[in-house]
């Protein structure tokens, strides 16, 4: 084992240690200071010199190295989104403790069908890896699902406890903001929180992927009367202080029109000449008007106001023009490192909630590890004991893994069982943090537009139990969601009416549902098509109609493709596009971006770009705030812009 792994996995038991340590000297009302941590606190030597483990102390070194450990410690742990509190003690001393329901929800104790309502409901519309998936379900979590953020479990805490929030935000500038929590809305996949800005009466939202800052929850309460909650749950990313509503006029063909109407349920339609259609919709601002045609593109042509179309002329001369550096001179954070903290309380907590405990393999398989790094990890935490030399010793610890060998002499390849007894000497600890709770939310939610289970029902009710319906959830119109889980669910082939993103054109195709996902806010079916012969991708709100259902074949090819809902592979190129901050929001939901920030305070994104066409539409979306660094790719909308261009 390298040193580097050895340092790794040293690292992991010291923060481990370190974050159960602080949440027992909250229950035991004694905050423990730095001088104290340093002295006592002690984890098994790694990798292990000696026939068996021996306790070594967990800082060791010379007093200034020491201490920045011990406060970089101190952030990662922050980082996660736990609350460190710190006491003035007696005599000028500092004490640290850790208030768990600073991190975790109260104990939430599901049935076994509420379980497994859970576990489909994860699996349709979870956060993925880094969420609550792996915990509840006997799979690894594939990709999809909304935008995973440790700072979630703040924000949440704070709108159970109407608490003030304090965090960086960047929106024009990095600026820090005050405010008072009063919901989470997820608009179209992406999640905002939506706040009345402290000592104001005004209402604002603030996109989470903007947060730049760990949230504060401060000690400051708040009171909040109901029109001031009804004016927050109003609110919508378009939001005007003063609502200019605008008419919009459009003429398409029929299989565009009636994909409008499904889009926008109040949409009127009037048949004209030659196959057209002519259509009318409301919007609530220029702007969402603007957006509406924009993603129409070629596919509409518009008739009203002159003014929207004078907008639209001016932004067409502007798509993807202006100065960028060179890609080369750019500097983008490289991948996240692992999260040697999270991902081990992951691995307790589906521990803590599996009565009978997890064998190695089970544990490998749900989170995607190797059996091995499960055995150290959980081989170490079955013998932390922290405060080794203490007169409590390890019996109160909360930490308490107990380990079943089915054949102790050959322990280190055993398959063995980890398990938690609780007695009336330890509570049971709690094993969702508050961001998982809200994860669970939006997920249920999401399920019950395709499940009818009572047992849906209950398990949110459980969740609004610990947290009051802090969440507002406005999703895609699919309202033939619920057909194609059946199709699913029951091996059928369908055949259906199809709207492609690019086309005008309604196309019939056959095919056999095999997996369901979210993402961004929008359903999608991944299918054999036996019209194209292929595995494909299918956006259930671009699904006109089914129009009949035969036994599905056995005998298809498998699917190569993994990452079927992102398409991150190695097809395609890497694309960089510098933005102005307004009109980052389009790129923010992309999967595995990067992002870095120009002297200027421009913006930089690099992305995977596998379908020139895409990026066509997206710059023109994105219009006068991008454009693309990549040389290859420097004229990407320009034709697009000037086909529109020319039919107005």
């Amino acid at each position: 084992m390298s040193s580097i792994r050895g340092g790794i996995e040293q690292s992991r038991e010291r923060l481990v240690a370190l974050v159960l340590l602080l949440q027992r000297a909250w229950s035991d009302g004694r905050p423990l200071t730095q001088e104290e941590i340093i002295r006592d606190l002690k984890v098994d030597e790694y990798p292990v010199s000696s026939k068996g483990p021996k306790k070594i102390r967990a800082y060791e070194g010379n007093d200034g190295a020491v201490r920045q450990k011990f406060e970089r410690d101190k952030a990662r742990i922050r980082e996660l989104g736990f609350d460190i509190e710190t006491v003035n003690l007696p005599g000028d001393a500092v004490g640290y403790r850790i208030d768990p329901a600073s991190g975790y929800a109260p104990a939430i104790h599901f049935s076994d069908d509420e379980r497994r309502v859970v576990q489909l409901s994860l699996r349709f519309c979870g956060f993925g890896a880094s969420g609550a998936f792996s915990v509840f379900n006997e799979m690894p979590a594939s990709d999809g699902g909304l935008e995973f953020s440790s700072y979630y479990t703040p924000v949440v805490r704070a709108l159970h406890q109407h608490r003030v929030l304090r965090f960086d935000y960047q929106s024009s500038a990095n600026k820090q903001r005050t405010v008072e929590p009063l919901v989470i809305g997820v608009f179209s996949g992406v999640s905002y929180l939506v706040a009345r800005v402290r000592g104001t009466q005004e209402i604002k939202g603030y996109r989470l992927s903007r947060f730049t800052s760990m949230p504060e929850v401060l000690s400051d309460t708040f009171e909040v009367d109901d029109e001031t909650l009804d004016h927050a749950r109003a609110w919508r990313a378009a939001f005007q202080k003063v609502p200019s509503p605008i008419d919009v006029v459009v003429t398409t063909n029929e299989n565009y029109a009636d994909l409008l109407l499904r889009q926008y349920p109040a949409a009127l339609a009037a048949k004209k000449k030659e196959g057209k259609v002519e259509v009318g919709v409301s919007f609530e601002s220029p702007r969402e008007a603007l957006r509406f045609v924009l993603e129409a593109a070629e596919r509409v042509r518009l008739q009203s106001p002159k003014s929207l179309r004078n907008e639209l002329e001016d932004w067409l001369l502007r798509v993807n023009k202006g100065s960028v550096p060179e890609p080369a001179t750019l500097k983008f954070a490289g991948p996240a490192s692992s999260d040697v903290l999270g991902e081990t309380l992951q691995l307790l907590h589906a521990v803590y909630l599996s009565h009978d405990g997890l064998r190695i393999s089970e544990l490998a398989t749900r989170f995607n590890l190797s059996a091995e790094h499960v055995r150290l990890i959980m081989d170490r935490l079955s013998t932390l004991e922290p405060l080794a030399d203490s007169n409590d010793g390890m019996g109160r610890f909360p930490a308490h893994v107990i380990k079943d060998c089915d054949d102790w002499d050959h322990e280190d390849t055993d398959d063995s069982t980890y398990r938690v007894d609780f007695d009336d000497m330890i509570d049971e600890p709690p094993a969702l943090m508050w961001r998982d709770v809200f994860e669970l939310n939006i997920a249920l939610r999401e399920a019950t537009r395709v499940y009818t289970d009572p047992a849906i029902y209950s398990a949110i009710e459980k969740i609004e139990e610990v947290a009051s319906s802090f969440l507002q959830l406005e999703m895609a119109s699919e309202d033939l969601l619920p057909e194609l889980r059946k199709a699913l669910d029951e091996h059928r082939r369908i055949k259906i009416l199809y709207t492609s993103a690019s086309s005008e054109e309604t196309t019939e195709r056959s095919i056999e549902p095999r997996e369901i996902k979210v993402l961004n806010g929008h359903s999608y079916v991944r299918a054999y098509c036996t019209t194209r012969a292929s595995w494909r991708t299918f956006r259930v709100d671009r699904i006109d109609a089914i129009l009949a259902s035969s036994p599905a074949q056995d005998d298809r090819d498998p699917d190569v493709v993994t990452n079927w809902l992102t398409q991150v592979g190695d097809e395609g190129d890497d694309v960089v596009v510098v933005v102005e901050p307004y009109a980052r929001y389009l790129f923010e939901s992309l999967p595995s971006v990067q992002w870095t920030t120009l002297p200027d305070g421009r913006h930089a994104v690099k992305m995977h770009v596998s379908d020139s066409s895409f990026l066509d539409h997206l710059m023109l979306l994105a219009g006068p705030g991008a454009v693309v660094a990549t040389e290859k790719y420097r004229r990407a909308g320009h034709e697009l812009a000037k086909r529109i261009a020319a039919s107005l």
